[in-house]
């Protein structure tokens, strides 16, 4: 005869059974705790970073502090949050935290955040600003943050140009400040003294000369130019510092003219500063939809028929409501009309940039009009030069800096012509939905098996199992 297990053994069975079940769960989670494992099962990876950003993260070896702006109801807020623990989760280097730029408006304003979503980088002794939350930018930002060397801008002088360390309203000591922050070295440049542009130069900006650029100075930047560098021009109406035959040699036209904006009075500000709302669809402007104010602005355009190896494009243009103004000249008191049979209607090109295959220097404009001894130097082997024309440079004073997006629009410049736009370029695999299309049969199929065919089965298992008890009673 069996004997049956007492109470007080099934009892003791079943408290031990619970707690060896508890004990493995405390492992488990103590285990998860500091090893965690996530496993992203969704095609496109939609909650992993790339490979790329993966290994960037893993080698840090200072800890990097990411605060984001965000108001508390804003969505977003949430999205960013789960971007930035997986970063954390592949190095706990990354720390993060939120602050309501309303609830906090002093910290907002020691990092300038002019924006909701802004995020703050700050590690290895820099800060880097972001305006948008995606793993991209990101990325780019840490691997600017841990980037030892710098390299330099260099603004041109000589000829009269804006004084970067000039703090009156003509000066350019908030873009200086503001270049710096991107990390880049900001240092003047005599190229009369030495006709050489050092090694070391990111950009080279010409910022309103108010004297004409020798030959020997342009020739420097030619071949700066087939080094693969990168030009800003600052330009201003009726002074062209001389740059007009160089600029034109690479399908860049400066005309005589300056901009007058009937839309800008809504605004409270006066005709000569034209209103720029529309941009070229270019790395610079990607994703920036801010207005742009050019105070005493001048077109420029793009020729047509320039060679193969120079690619054109308009970067930024006026309102429709804009015209270029021919007759016009600074001083005048009484305000300019438009004459439709002579002068541009808006909306008007005020930026133009130049990417120029550098392979060869038989591909530069002008290769052949160096001076007799010297010889091109090498370029790198499939490589860009850059040429950037504004045909405004109070924009980037002091006075108008900070002024809606000219801070932005700049500083984008800024890094794209200094190569630091996108240090690491991140495409994230696309999903698209795989439809599923029933016939009229099938649709007919899933309406009686799922409604009733279904239900019917459940209810006849029912009542089967109901008459089995009844006769085992």
């Amino acid at each position: 005869m069996i004997k049956k297990p007492s109470k007080l053994s099934l009892f003791s069975n079943t408290a031990l059974g619970f707690l060896a079940f508890l004990g493995i769960l405390v492992l488990v989670a103590l285990i998860s705790q500091r090893h965690p494992i996530r496993l992203d099962l969704t095609e496109g990876k939609r909650y992993s970073i790339s490979d790329q950003s993966q290994k960037i993260v893993e080698s840090l070896k200072d800890d990097i502090t990411i605060k984001g702006f965000y108001q508390e109801a804003d969505p977003n807020r949430e999205k960013t949050r789960d971007l930035l623990e997986t970063y954390r989760y592949y190095s706990k280097k990354i720390n993060y935290q939120f602050t309501d730029p309303d609830r906090n408006p002093s910290l907002a304003k020691h990092y300038q955040i002019r924006t909701y979503g802004t995020l703050v980088l700050e590690g290895f002794g820099k800060t880097q600003t972001i305006p948008t939350a995606d793993e991209e930018a990101i990325t780019n930002a840490i691997l600017k943050l841990t980037q030892e060397q710098q390299r330099t801008v260099y603004f041109l002088t000589g000829h009269g140009e804006r004084d970067i360390s000039n703090v009156e309203k003509d000066g350019y000591a908030t873009a200086k400040a503001a270049i710096e922050k991107e990390n880049f070295q900001v240092k003047t440049l005599n190229l009369l003294v030495d006709p050489k542009i050092p090694d070391d130069a990111a950009i080279v900006v010409v910022a309103d000369p108010q004297k004409p650029l020798l030959a020997i100075e342009l020739d420097a930047l030619r071949q700066y130019s087939i080094r693969n560098g990168s030009v800003m021009f600052l330009l201003e109406p009726f002074s062209d510092g001389g740059v007009a035959g160089f600029l034109k040699s690479y399908g860049i036209i400066i005309s005589p003219d300056i901009i007058v904006d009937t839309m800008s009075r809504v605004f409270g500000a006066s005709y000569l500063i034209p209103v720029i709302t529309e941009y070229g669809s270019h790395k610079i402007t990607d994703g920036f939809n801010v207005a742009c104010f050019f105070p005493t602005t001048r077109s420029i355009a793009s020729a047509e028929g320039v060679p193969d190896s120079i690619d054109l494009l308009e970067l930024a243009f006026t309102s429709s409501y804009s015209w270029a103004e021919t007759g016009f000249r600074l001083g005048q008191t009484e305000p300019p009309t438009f004459d439709e049979a002579t002068e541009q209607k808006g909306p008007i090109s005020v930026a133009v940039i130049a990417a120029i295959s550098a392979k060869d220097p038989e591909n530069n404009p002008k290769s052949q009009e160096q001076p007799t001894g010297t010889s091109p130097e090498s370029s790198d082997s499939g490589g860009q030069a850059h040429l950037l024309v504004f045909g405004d440079s109070d924009f980037v004073s002091n006075s108008y800096f900070n002024l809606q997006g000219n801070a932005d629009f700049f500083l984008n410049a800024i890094n794209f012509l200094g190569q630091q736009e996108n240090l690491i370029s991140i495409q994230r695999p696309t999903t698209a939905g795989a439809p599923l299309t029933l016939s009229k049969s099938q649709n007919r199929l899933l309406f009686w098996v799922g409604l009733l065919l279904m239900p019917a089965v459940v209810v006849a298992c029912g009542l089967v199992v109901f008459q089995s008890r009844r006769k085992h009673r």
